[in-house]
């Protein structure tokens, strides 16, 4: 299968509500959440609005025919309002996924990849169950600064 990495365009929004839907990590026998945690304001502050703000971006993967296979994306978020891998209001925190049937073959690496050559400093907030996201960041310099619960935030420092 052919694909290509490309920068968002303004209609590509409806597919980053998708991709932030598919980043919720849900751990092996358990269901997905319903879709309407994403009017929750603590996942839809990510999207909100996307485009409005100067460190907001992303980059998504398309096949040959257009269909969009994921996307990685990134936002700034404040001290009063933080993500969950909020480290400082200057640091965008990253989002991603790749939609179920085309995981495994280096779509979300590529994109990621793309996105840091952008936005060199970056934070997220990983599942500590999520070991194969895990160890995707590490190998892109994210380090571990931080744990809340069940969730581990790592820095990349550009």
């Amino acid at each position: 299968m052919n694909w290509t990495s490309r920068p968002w365009r303004a209609d590509d929004v409806p597919f980053l509500w998708e991709v932030l839907y598919l980043s919720i990590h849900v751990p092996d026998g358990l269901e997905p959440p319903p879709r309407s945690i994403l009017d929750d304001h603590s996942l839809a502050h990510y999207l909100r609005d996307f485009g409005r703000y100067p460190n907001d971006d992303a980059q998504l993967a398309v096949d040959d025919a257009g269909v969009r296979l994921g996307a990685a994306f990134s936002r700034c978020t404040t001290a009063q309002d933080p993500g969950y891998g909020h480290v400082s209001p200057e640091i965008p925190e990253l989002g991603m996924a790749v939609v179920p049937s085309h995981r495994g073959i280096g779509i979300g690496r590529r994109l990621l990849a793309d996105l840091l050559e952008r936005h060199p400093t970056m934070s997220l907030s990983v599942d500590l169950e999520n070991a194969v996201a895990r160890r995707m960041y590490e190998s892109l310099g994210f380090e571990w600064v931080a744990d809340e619960g069940t969730a581990a935030t790592m820095l990349r420092r550009g």
